[in-house]
């Protein structure tokens, strides 16, 4: 049996969120009733340490509506050597909040803004979101965490990408990552937020205009299909195919508010329950992570796509999700959807 190491874990700490965002993929709203306890969250976190883990985040649903066991998980993770970082939608980060949590060791904050003002609050469904996640932007800037935003492209907020960048560099963040909108968990239950092509290459036609005067670090999550700006490579894709780009069942995975562990968030498969076994036992032999491990060939569309070199062949997840097949075609594609 192969050993595997896990490096990056996102970990759901609740299903419970003051929003019901229709990108989400947890569906998240309300807690589930036999979410991790705090004892049991940090014996899984020494047995993923034990096993490799560099970084946690926690995510969620909203991590932030359990405050307290934040707090607490993060000074356990900080007392024992483990970074982690909390990704949230900022309606309930203030600056004492952001206090506490550099208190505890957090490296990072990510906070989500989708769109300026009215096309924000639209997509969130909240008057108001739009300026609460500004505050808990400059809420975590003034007290030194490293902060950085998160932007779902969708087909009604690409033209506010622009506009979106300008507002970041006055604000001042550390780090900003962008991918469009994934079919996935409630993704597929509002489809209409999905870019067309045209949309998908004007956006990442005006962040790539922009990429090199930006004063923060910038990456494009996967599937961001940014070669749509590129001329196609001039060696054959199917010499170049390596695997996908993406790093989900080899060196990342995700854990559910109940302990599950799967290859990442966007899948809805379910490996293994922590409370039943050892992270060891259900990373290294389980007939689905070796599939994953183990791909070497696309769909035919994929094989014999120029630009296969560029993008790995999209997200998995997305197309495991949407087809049923792990080598099929990303859905996302624009070039398949053209």
């Amino acid at each position: 049996m192969e050993m595997w190491s896990i490096r990056d874990v996102r970990y759901q700490v609740t299903l419970a969120c003051n929003l019901t965002c229709p990108h989400c993929f947890a569906k998240a709203r309300q807690p589930l009733p036999n979410e991790l306890t705090i004892d049991e969250a940090k014996d899984i976190m020494l047995d993923l340490r034990e096993n490799g883990m560099k970084l946690l985040t926690m995510t969620g649903g909203e991590p932030l509506t359990r405050k307290d066991f934040v707090l607490d998980l993060g000074e356990f993770l900080n007392s024992h050597g483990i970074r982690y970082r909390v990704f949230t939608n900022g309606l309930l980060l203030n600056e004492e909040l952001a206090s506490q949590l550099k208190e505890r060791g957090a490296s990072e904050v990510q906070v989500s803004i989708d769109g300026i003002e009215k096309t924000h609050d639209s997509f969130r469904g909240m008057d108001g979101a739009f300026e609460r996640a500004i505050r808990a932007i400059k809420a975590t800037k003034s007290v030194g965490i490293k902060t950085a935003v998160r932007l779902t492209i969708t087909e009604q907020n690409h033209k506010e990408v622009p506009g979106i960048i300008d507002l970041l560099s006055e604000v001042g963040i550390d780090a900003f990552r962008v991918r469009p909108f994934v079919s996935v968990g409630r993704g597929s239950e509002n489809e209409k937020y999905i870019l067309s092509p045209e949309a998908m290459r004007e956006a990442f036609h005006n962040i790539e205009s922009k990429r090199k005067e930006l004063p923060f670090p910038f990456q494009l999550i996967t599937p961001s299909f940014h070669f749509l700006d590129k001329d196609p490579p001039t060696n054959v894709a199917e010499k170049t195919f390596v695997g996908s780009r993406c790093v989900c069942g080899k060196q990342l995975c995700a854990i559910t508010p109940d302990g599950w562990v799967k290859p990442c968030g966007y899948f809805s498969i379910k490996l293994g329950n922590l409370r039943e076994k050892k992270f060891a036992e259900i990373w290294n032999d389980h007939e689905f992570l070796d599939k994953m491990r183990s791909i070497d060939r696309l769909s035919d569309t994929c094989m014999n796509c120029k630009y296969l070199v560029y993008c790995g062949g999209g997200c998995r997840a997305s197309a495991f999700e949407n087809t049923g097949d792990l080598c099929a075609t990303d859905p996302l594609c624009p070039l398949v959807r053209e």
